[in-house]
């Protein structure tokens, strides 16, 4: 290759490039893959108490904590897991021990649906624990193929009914409020 011909396709790239950066996220593409739209934002309104001032569920509220929500669990998950010790779910943020929904154990893989903040901290999560078989395609190394020891009681009868349909949905797994030092998230996935 010329030189001459290296330098045009790398101003070319350069160029592209910047153009690409100088637009928001918004405007590079619609809603993203796995975004909470009409029923399914509905539903986690519904589920977890959180109120908005928009039907986009941009603008949320729970209790006394602004609220960001986050993707479907079946497309887009953020996934996390109960860190320390198990963790108590409850019904809404700020919530008693009176309105405790379950309790995970340690080390469950969860997925984060919305997450309440005081300021700039998170203080609690709105989460819900993934079934054990939820990942059927594995190479055996990803973590995804470990497979953990049985669990013990009460966490067995807890997620016993928790599965993955044929259709991709998730249904029938625990979910509810968690104080945010219950859990570790994994803001980069899981690879």
């Amino acid at each position: 290759m010329s030189n001459r011909f290296t330098f045009k396709i790398l101003s070319g790239l350069m160029l592209v490039a910047a153009l690409s950066l100088s637009q928001p996220l918004s405007a590079k593409a619609d809603a993203a893959e796995g975004d909470l739209e009409g029923a399914k934002l509905s539903e986690l309104l519904d589920q977890s108490g959180i109120q908005c001032s928009d039907d986009k569920g941009l603008s949320c509220t729970a209790g006394n904590y602004e609220v960001t929500i986050h993707s479907d669990c079946a497309v887009a998950p953020y996934y996390g897991a109960v860190y320390g010790q198990p963790a108590k779910l409850t019904a809404r943020a700020g919530g008693s021990g009176q309105d405790l929904v379950a309790t995970l154990a340690e080390d469950q893989l969860i997925c984060i649906k919305a997450t309440a903040k005081s300021g700039i901290s998170d203080v609690e999560y709105f989460i819900m624990a993934m079934p054990v078989d939820r990942f059927g395609k594995c190479d055996g190394v990803d973590v995804l193929c470990r497979v953990s020891a049985p669990l013990p009681e009460p966490y067995r009868t807890t997620m016993e009914n928790c599965k993955q349909l044929k259709n991709g949905e998730i249904a029938s797994c625990p979910q509810g409020w968690v104080q945010a030092d219950a859990i570790e998230p994994y803001p980069n996935g899981l690879e």
